[in-house]
């Protein structure tokens, strides 16, 4: 039994479970899929959507600071704004990398959950649950028999499956092939009058699950960003090409994926797709995003006007002791034209300290014998009273 078994086994059990409580396939699914939905989501779900508020409740500040740099696109000031962004978020105890740190963890999950789906002669019905090499051994007994089984190993335990259920009056027969082994649940895979242990074909009613799977996760994916927290640039950015085929290239591929599966395999794509989306509807109802009024924003605008005032009044002064009297500009000038109306600090005392110096090296004026200027065709005289 592998490190990754121990994974699987537990939500096999689960799946089993669900199988002994509903016979039929499909409605074990519904049920299997909505208890391990619940578990995710007070695992990972309420985390990251707490972790979503602490970003929507610096919106304000952050657009403040896109709003300082507007209009500004060189490499440089992107630069500056995307670092000033982080060291805000930082102060604030968001994480942008928080929500991404569930959804790699709940991957082997959805590998495990997979992995039940695709082989449930071993993970439901219990046929060498933890001997998995087993299975090969009676898929040799079948087509040694004469019974038609598939090649595809994903379809082949369904095939097994049908057969057992099938012929399960013939229980010496059956318990020959399968080394002994009594399977503890036998889920039906038939609803309606199709058997969802086939795999979809254009000319079959089943080319319907890759239809709905395609449509489901569409709209999945457009209800989910409607309640869900998104920054401004990400929300510009939805339409964009590349947006737009990222959008569309998951459901496709699970689409083309679909028509080389069992059709109850599709159908578990539909539940968790549905299911995730009502998950996250309930969670934004729950835990809703704060929103803000136009003041609110203008408020974090002049909150931030005010901080930048404040640094450059501190940053403008001289410290007692210092040998140099220029102050540093801006790399990105941002308020060149505030500083261009002000003189360089230390080059006030130094002009008014040379124009002193001029002072007492002239004489002292008298005023009976001062100089009267006078006018002559453009020229300037001088004559004493």
């Amino acid at each position: 039994m592998s490190f990754f078994d121990y994974l699987i086994v537990p939500f096999g059990y689960v799946m089993q479970f669900c199988c002994w409580i509903f016979p039929n396939y499909l409605a074990a699914l519904a049920v299997f899929t909505v208890l391990i939905q619940l578990l995710l989501c007070f695992i990972f779900g309420i985390r990251t959507q707490k972790n979503s508020l602490k970003q929507a409740a610096l919106a304000p500040k952050v657009a403040a600071l896109r709003k300082k740099y507007a209009g500004r696109t060189d490499q440089a000031t992107r630069l500056k704004m995307q670092e000033e962004i982080q060291k805000m978020y930082q102060e604030n105890g968001f994480n942008p990398m928080g929500g991404c740190l569930p959804m790699l963890i709940q991957l082997p999950i959805i590998l495990a959950l997979y992995q039940v789906i695709v082989n449930p002669l071993r993970y439901i019905c219990g046929i060498f649950r933890f001997d998995g090499s087993k299975i090969a051994t009676i898929v040799e007994n079948f087509k040694d028999a004469g019974i038609h089984i598939s090649e595809d190993l994903r379809t082949q335990q369904y095939d097994i499956i049908r057969y057992i259920v099938e012929h399960k009056d013939e229980t010496e027969h059956v318990k020959t092939l399968l080394e002994g082994q009594d399977p503890s649940v036998l889920p039906t895979f038939s609803i309606g009058g199709f058997d969802m242990s086939q795999t979809p074909e254009f000319t079959s009613i089943l080319v319907l699950v890759p239809i709905l799977i395609f449509v489901v996760m569409i709209v999945s994916q457009i209800i989910t960003r409607h309640f869900t927290y998104q920054d401004p640039m990400v929300k510009e950015q939805q339409n964009s090409l590349s947006m737009k085929i990222m959008m569309y290239s998951t459901p496709l591929l699970s689409v083309y994926v679909s028509f080389y599966m069992p059709a109850a395999v599709g159908i578990y794509w539909i539940y968790r797709s549905i299911a995730a989306t009502l998950q996250q509807m309930v969670l934004y109802k729950l835990m809703p995003p704060p929103k803000f009024t136009e003041e609110d924003y203008k408020a974090a605008e002049r909150e931030l006007n005010g901080s930048s005032k404040k640094k450059k009044k501190h940053g403008g002064a001289l410290p007692s002791g210092s040998g140099g009297g220029t102050k540093v500009r801006s790399l990105h000038h941002i308020d060149d034209e505030d500083e261009d109306q002000l003189p360089p600090a230390g080059k006030a005392p130094a002009e008014k300290e040379k124009k002193e110096e001029i002072k007492r090296e002239l004489p002292a004026a008298d005023p009976e014998n001062a100089p009267v200027m006078k006018e002559d065709k453009g020229t300037k005289h001088y004559k004493k009273r």
